[in-house]
């Protein structure tokens, strides 16, 4: 069953969804003292979690998000208070909001998840677990069946639309073998395959999200022209013969020397000539903006190893794997879609 484009994006429901961290986001920051401190002295991320003793990680994200929301500027690296948040968010301010925002904000389900991913440090390795987040199952390489169509069914949810737009606005031509890495659903394989008729596509997946993704395939009648791998992504080899390697909201789950480690892998999987596809929603370049991006890499925190990119971060990544001839293309809402190739 083909499944048509939707006659308008889906930015403003992103942001619904985003918006839920807005509120606790802000009131760990007041809690953590992260606000007062930088009323007394503009200070960069890393010192500020040195002198509070937070995670440097955490605040890297935390602080971008606290000025597009315009309670922070940044100069010189160093952040400061804008106007309105030294009016209604310092404790000594007349018109501190305090007594509103704590009793909302330490109601919310997403409160003590983000204060928590302020306090500590992450995992160093790519297979030491935290708990039972979806990216340990990753890390771990193991994913339960159930636990599969759980993780299939939300990010097949928020994908469709920018899988739709991506098969349209994003250039493959002349792509006759694609591998999709950690594909998921398969949303993005099925999308490209209604679209470009000669392109055969392989979901590359942890063996239960491969049998998930197969019912999803089936169900958009392509199962002719799509199939799936299993392969652990961090532990075997990726398989070769294809001539682009797609990642979708992959990369964004890990550190950057991981990112490294993966981007090599499909760097030795591709011939040369080929190509490497990333889609994901890019930060702009001062890393500050949009509001969505930021509370996204906010989401990364609380749930991942990693967080949302700019895209000289993704353009160094990839040289350092030696990938070259880097470019960028918005291709549905927030996402782009970062194109390199293997020399």
């Amino acid at each position: 069953m083909s499944i048509e484009m939707p006659t308008s994006d889906d930015r403003p429901i992103w942001e619904l969804w985003l918006s839920m961290y807005w509120l606790p986001a802000v009131t760990a920051a007041i809690e953590l003292d992260v606000l007062e401190s930088l009323a007394q002295v503009p200070t960069a991320h890393a010192q500020l979690a040195q002198r509070l003793e937070l995670s440097e990680r955490g605040l890297e994200i935390l602080l971008p998000l606290l000025t597009a929301l315009g309670f922070l500027v940044r100069n010189d690296g160093r952040y400061q208070l804008t106007d309105v948040a030294r009016l209604y968010l310092l404790r000594g301010s007349p018109y501190f909001w305090g007594g509103l925002l704590n009793r909302m904000g330490t109601a919310s389900p997403q409160y003590n998840a983000v204060k928590d991913a302020l306090k500590r440090g992450e995992p160093t390795s790519t297979t030491e677990r935290r708990d039972d987040r979806p990216i340990d199952a990753w890390a771990s390489g193991k994913v339960e069946i159930e636990q599969a169509r759980m993780i299939a069914a939300f990010m097949h949810s928020h994908s469709v639309p920018a899988a739709l737009g991506m098969a349209r606005n994003v250039d493959f031509e002349g792509v006759t073998r694609l591998l999709d890495v950690g594909g998921g659903s398969g949303c993005f394989c099925i999308a490209l395959a209604q679209r470009h008729p000669r392109l055969r596509c392989t979901i590359m997946e942890l063996p239960a999200m491969c049998e998930v993704a197969k019912e999803y395939v089936a169900a958009a009648g392509l199962a002719e022209r799509i199939d799936t791998r299993a392969v652990d992504m961090f532990r075997q080899d990726w398989p070769r013969d294809y001539d682009v390697l797609f990642f979708s909201n992959v990369l964004h789950d890990w550190n950057f020397e991981t990112c490294v480690q993966l981007l090599a892998k499909a760097h030795a999987a591709l011939p040369a000539g080929g190509r490497i596809f990333i889609h994901e929603a890019l930060l702009d370049d001062s890393g500050l903006g949009p509001l969505a991006t930021t509370t996204f890499s906010l989401v990364m925190l609380v749930g991942t190893q990693g967080r949302q990119f700019t895209f000289a971060e993704l353009k160094e990544l990839l040289q350092r794997a030696g990938f070259g001839g880097v470019v960028a293309t918005p291709s549905y809402g927030y996402y782009s879609v970062v194109r390199a190739m293997r020399p």
